[in-house]
C-alpha cells in the first residue's frame, strides 16, 4: 500500500487508538506515542477498574438480598480478591495493546511528547516532523486549590485502596462521586457526599437524580448540599473538612477524603504555545467542528479535546479525525445521540433531550413515564422504584430523548439511542415488541 504521509498520534487510549488504526489501515505511516501504560485513561484509571469494583459491590448486594428469593447466604468480603478481580478485568480487556498496535502497522514509541515548534514534536530524544499530529492525551482529575489538598485522594487513587475505609468523605456531586459512593457504601463504608450545588447530580432531571439519592440513602450515604469545602485538616486516617456555610468544620473525622469534582484535558505539559495552538481563558484548547486546532497540522481528540468525556465518543472522534486527515475534507464527529450512564445504585442513564432541558429551552414536548415495577421483570426481581421516561416532540412525536433509572439502565438506554438515531417516533417505538418478561417492556410501553 502506498504511503499517504506521516501522522504522529500522542496517546494510546480509545481516541488515539481509533485514530491510529484507521489511518494505518488507510496507508498512512503512523507513530503512536505514550509514556504511560498502553491503553489510556478508561482502561487503567477510569471506566474499567471502576466498573469492576461496581460489579463486585452489586454481587455483594445480590447475595445479601438473596433471602427473599429463598436463598440462604451470609456473604463476607475478601477485599484483596476484589482488587485481584479488578486487575484481572483490566488485563483481560487490555490484551497486549502494544503488540496489537504493531500488528496494525503502527510504530509504537514509549516516550513523553511535547512540541518544539508548530511543525515538530519531540518523542523522547527524537524530533519528528510529521505531516499531521493528533493529540489524544486523555484527562486527569481536577484538584481543588485548598489547604490540605495533599491529604485527599483523587477518583483514580480511590480505585486502588489497599483496604475498605471505615469512613469516607466524597467532595463532588456528579457522576464519579455518586459512582464511588455506591461502591464503597455497598462494602460497608460510612459515606458522606458534599457538593457545592444545592442538588445532587444537578445536570440530570431531579426525579432521575433522586432515584439514586434515595436508594443510596438506604445504604447510609449522607448528602450535604450547598457545601463549599475550603480546607482539609487533620492527619491521614482522621481528616476533617472545613465547610463554608455548615458551621465551619465537619465534626466527624473521615478515614479517607476523595475529591471528585470533574476532570480536565491533560494537555498542559505539551508546550502548546510553542506550536501556535490557542487556548481559551480556562486553558481549554480551541478547536473547530472537526476538532482541528488553530495550528492546521494539529487535531485534538477524546478527553484532550475537552468535549464529552466518554469512551465511545473518544473512539468516534478518533475515527472522524482520521477521516478528515485521510480525505482532506473536514468530517465533524456526530454526537447527536450519545447515551451516558452513571453506574451508581440504581444505574441512571440518559440520551438526548431531558424534560428539564426541554422546559428551560421552552421546547414543547410530551413525556411518558413508565415505572420498572409495572413490568413482569420488575415484579419478579423485586425492582420497583426505577422508571423509563420518553421525551417526544409535541408536534411530530419524534423521539427527542430518554431517561432511565434502574439496574439495567445502561443496557436499556441503547435502544432509545438507536430509535433517536433512526428518526423514530414514540408510536413507532411502541410498536416494536419487547421480550416478556423483561425490563425492555418499560421502554416499549413508554412509546
Amino acid at each position: 500500500m502506498q504511503n499517504r504521509g506521516h501522522v504522529v498520534v500522542i496517546g494510546s487510549g480509545a481516541a488515539g487508538t481509533s485514530c491510529a488504526r484507521t489511518l494505518a489501515a488507510a496507508g498512512w505511516r503512523v507513530t503512536q506515542a505514550d509514556d504511560d501504560r498502553w491503553g489510556g485513561t478508561c482502561l487503567w484509571r477510569g471506566c474499567i477498574p471502576k466498573k469492576s469494583l461496581y460489579q463486585s459491590a452489586l454481587t455483594l448486594r445480590t447475595v445479601r438480598d438473596a433471602d427473599r428469593f429463598g436463598i440462604k447466604a451470609e456473604p463476607s468480603v475478601d477485599w484483596q480478591s476484589v482488587l485481584a478481580w479488578k486487575w484481572h478485568s483490566q488485563e483481560s480487556y487490555a490484551g497486549d495493546q502494544e503488540a496489537l498496535a504493531a500488528e496494525h502497522g503502527i510504530e509504537v514509541v514509549k516516550a513523553k511528547a511535547r512540541f518544539v515548534s508548530p511543525d515538530d514534536v519531540v518523542l523522547g530524544d527524537d524530533v519528528l516532523t510529521p505531516d499531521y499530529i493528533v493529540v489524544a492525551t486523555g484527562s486527569r482529575p481536577v484538584l481543588l486549590p485548598i489547604p490540605g489538598i495533599e491529604f485527599a485522594d483523587t477518583s483514580e487513587g480511590a480505585l486502588h485502596y489497599p483496604e475498605v475505609p471505615a469512613s469516607l468523605a466524597i467532595v463532588g456531586g456528579g457522576f464519579i462521586a455518586l459512582e464511588l459512593a455506591g461502591i464503597f457504601a455497598s462494602f460497608g463504608t460510612k459515606v458522606t457526599v458534599l457538593t457545592r450545588p444545592h442538588r445532587i447530580l444537578d445536570m440530570l432531571d431531579e426525579d432521575l437524580a433522586d432515584a439514586a439519592v434515595l436508594r443510596l440513602g438506604t445504604l447510609g450515604v449522607r448528602f450535604v448540599t450547598g457545601a463549599t469545602v475550603s480546607a482539609i485538616k487533620g492527619q491521614p486516617g482522621a481528616l476533617a473538612l472545613e465547610v463554608a456555610g455548615h458551621d465551619g468544620t465537619e465534626s466527624e473525622p473521615f478515614e479517607r477524603v476523595i475529591v471528585a469534582v470533574g476532570r480536565r484535558p491533560a494537555v498542559d505539559k505539551l508546550d502548546l504555545e510553542i506550536a501556535d495552538i490557542e487556548t481559551d481563558a480556562n486553558g481549554a484548547v480551541i478547536v473547530d467542528a472537526s476538532l482541528r486546532s488553530t495550528n492546521p497540522k494539529v487535531w485534538f481528540v477524546g478527553d484532550a479535546a475537552g468535549g464529552m468525556m466518554q469512551t465511545p465518543v473518544a473512539s468516534h472522534e478518533g475515527w472522524a479525525v482520521a477521516q478528515s486527515i485521510d480525505s482532506g475534507i473536514p468530517v465533524p464527529p456526530d454526537c447527536t445521540a450519545v447515551p451516558i450512564t452513571c453506574f451508581t445504585i440504581p444505574q441512571l442513564a440518559t440520551v438526548g433531550l431531558s424534560e428539564q432541558d426541554a422546559k428551560s429551552r421552552k421546547i414543547p414536548v410530551d413525556c411518558s413515564r413508565i415505572t420498572i415495577g409495572s413490568t413482569g421483570a420488575g415484579i419478579i426481581t423485586g425492582e420497583t422504584d426505577g422508571f423509563v421516561r420518553l421525551v417526544t416532540s409535541a408536534e411530530t412525536n419524534l423521539i427527542l430523548g430518554c431517561q432511565i433509572a434502574g439496574s439495567s439502565a445502561a443496557d436499556l438506554i441503547y435502544s432509545a439511542a438507536i430509535a433517536m438515531k433512526a428518526g423514530m417516533t414514540g408510536a413507532e417505538l411502541g410498536n416494536v415488541l419487547a421480550v416478556h418478561p423483561s425490563f425492555a417492556e418499560a421502554v416499549a410501553w413508554s412509546g
